[in-house]
Formats: structure tokens, C-alpha cells, sequence
């Protein structure tokens, strides 16, 4: 028995060690503490734990193959939990952020099939000082639920030819039969990263989604988003900002147009600050919220940090807005402030 045990093991290790060296299991675990003002509607404050402060807390799997010639195949799914009670981010999916296979070439690109984040979340993650923390470009609802991981789509990456790419990426929405506009999303965006100089240009459009329950449908109603953003590094400091328009009828964020400035400054190779001043100007009368961020983030490891964030919203008449906006509980109309601290792991 035992001469068969090791026979069988000697005969899987070739297996073991190719199937460790492309698939890896990859995670984050963010917990921490958060004071925050105005957290009901009778306006009283709240302090409890706070899953996923400076990073989503998730997991995932992902591999790739060569394919030779500098082709290869790959593939990414990934899902979401809360830490302080182990449930799903969102119970209706499993794997609720990425859930796609691609093939890329060195020559033509990239194409990529699933579900995965939209175009503006991605060309924006660099571009705001907080890397999209929960107090960020976030708490302005820039990127919608609705049209955050679009379901069903086809997404295409250029090469980078002189430091520059291009991207686009389609929805087929919810795929019923004769309505084939009803939860469509497209969008397209450009690149460009050469030295310390790195900008982008993104222009999104989603369409209304059918109600399965009643069958109203929306889909004749659309959102569209407009973005530009640029971002400059030095030795230690490196300054960023941006401008977004939203228009259209739908309704997903308010409409408006949307400025945001930040930096973030290496003190040492452990201790990082940031800063950043976010303003809607609403259409229609609606409101002017602004949004003051400040934030430091401590090295223990390379894959753990210390960190912790202040941030101010000045309500302004928006009644449509929070401190939190990750946060389903927050009521929204006041004037919010919020502190949070926290330890982040990553595997």
C-alpha cells in the first residue's frame, strides 16, 4: 500500500505543479472601524465595523495559458463578501465582479467575454487619490449599480502603441427576446500613459432594464457619461483630477457636471498620504454637494496596511448623495462626516 501511495504521488506532482503555476487564488480581507454622522434619518451617529473601507473585500481565482507566440488564454472570476458577518456582497450573484475569458495576441489585442467591471471604473481607478476607497469618487454615485458590472458582455483592449490604447466594450443587456436595448451598456475610452503623464477619455451609455415582475420596461430611457482625467507623478507626489458630465433621463446618478482634484504623497516606502476635493454641480436645481477626502495608509508588509480616512460632505441641497454611498443604510440629503480605521491583508 504504502510503494502504490507513493507511486500515485510521484505521478500527480507534475500535475500539482502545473496547475498551481496557472491558476492562483487571490483575495483581499478589509476590516475596520467608521464614526459617521447624520447615519439616520433622525440624524443620530453611528459607530460600528466596516467591511471594506480601503478595499473591497474579496476573493477570487485566476489563470492563464500560453498559447505560444505570445498568445495566451486567461480567465478571471471573483466575488465579493462582507467581513463582519461572511455573506456575499450581493446575494444574487456568486461571482458578482468578474466572471469572464479572454485571448489576447500581441499583435491585435485582447477579447474578453462575461461579466466585468464598466470602462469608467476602470480608467478612473488610478485617477482618484483614494483608489476608490468608500469616501471617494464613489460616494457621488458616478458609477451606478446598474451599470457598474456589466452582465453579458464583450469587452476589446488594443495594444499600446506609443503609449497609447484604446478600449470598448459592449452589453447585451438582459437578452430579451424583442427588446434588445433593455439593460444594453456600451462604452469606449482612451489611453494614454508615457512617463509621469497619464490620461484618459471614457464615454458611456446605458439603457433602462425591464421589470420581470410587471414587465414595464425602460429600456427607451438612457444615461450617458462623459469623463476626461489626467494625472502627473513626480518623486514622491503625484497630482490627478478629472471631469465627468452626466445627461440623459434614466436617472442612475444625478445629472450634472462632476470635478474632482487629489494627490497622494510617499512620505517614506511605508507611510503614504492622500487628499482629494470632490464637487457636483446638479442639474435642475438639485443641489451642489462637495466632498472633502483626507486619508493615510501604513506599510506593516508588503501585503498588509494600517490605514484610515476622514471625510467631509457638505450636503448642500442634494438629497441624493451620502458620505458612504456603499453603504445601502445611509440616508441621503444632510451634510455628512465620517472617520474610519482599519487593517487590510491581501493573499
Amino acid at each position: 500500500m504504502k510503494k502504490w501511495l507513493v507511486v500515485l504521488l510521484c505521478g500527480a506532482g507534475p500535475m500539482i505543479a502545473h496547475a498551481q503555476s496557472s491558476v492562483t487564488l487571490y483575495g483581499t480581507v478589509d476590516e475596520g472601524l467608521q464614526y459617521l454622522t447624520h447615519s439616520s434619518s433622525s440624524g443620530h451617529a453611528e459607530i460600528g465595523l466596516q467591511s471594506g473601507n480601503a478595499i473591497p473585500s474579496l476573493f477570487g481565482i485566476k489563470g492563464s495559458e500560453d498559447l505560444g507566440s505570445g498568445r495566451k488564454a486567461y480567465f478571471d472570476l471573483e466575488s465579493g463578501y462582507v467581513v463582519n458577518t461572511g455573506q456575499q456582497a450581493d446575494s444574487s450573484s456568486f461571482f458578482n465582479r468578474y466572471a469572464f475569458v479572454g485571448i489576447e495576441d500581441p499583435t491585435w489585442g485582447s477579447i474578453e467575454l462575461g461579466r466585468e467591471w464598466n470602462l469608467m471604473f476602470q480608467a478612473l481607478l488610478d485617477f482618484d487619490a483614494t483608489s476608490m476607497a468608500q469616501y471617494s469618487l464613489l460616494s457621488t454615485n458616478l458609477f451606478p449599480a446598474q451599470s457598474d458590472w456589466p452582465s453579458n458582455a464583450v469587452k476589446y483592449r488594443s495594444p499600446v502603441v506609443d503609449g497609447m490604447s484604446a478600449s470598448a466594450e459592449y452589453s447585451f443587456g438582459q437578452q430579451i427576446a424583442g427588446d434588445s436595448r433593455a439593460g444594453r451598456y456600451m462604452g469606449v475610452s482612451l489611453s494614454y500613459d508615457r512617463g509621469p503623464l497619464s490620461m484618459r477619455a471614457i464615454y458611456e451609455d446605458t439603457r433602462g432594464e425591464v421589470d420581470t415582475t410587471t414587465g414595464i420596461s425602460e429600456a427607451n430611457r438612457v444615461e450617458r457619461r462623459a469623463t476626461v482625467a489626467a494625472k502627473y507623478r513626480f518623486d514622491r507626489l503625484a497630482l490627478m483630477g478629472g471631469y465627468a458630465n452626466i445627461s440623459g433621463d434614466l436617472g442612475l446618478s444625478p445629472r450634472g457636471n462632476l470635478y474632482w482634484a487629489g494627490a497622494t504623497y510617499a512620505v517614506s516606502s511605508h507611510t503614504h498620504l492622500l487628499g482629494e476635493v470632490i464637487h457636483h454641480t446638479m442639474f435642475d436645481g438639485r443641489g451642489e454637494p462637495t466632498w472633502l477626502i483626507l486619508g493615510g495608509q501604513y506599510n506593516l508588509s508588503a501585503r498588509t496596511f494600517l490605514y484610515s480616512f476622514v471625510g467631509v460632505l457638505d450636503n448642500h441641497g442634494a438629497d441624493t448623495v451620502s458620505l458612504n454611498a456603499l453603504d445601502s443604510t445611509q440616508p441621503y440629503g444632510m451634510s455628512q462626516t465620517g472617520v474610519q480605521v482599519g487593517i487590510n491583508h491581501s493573499f
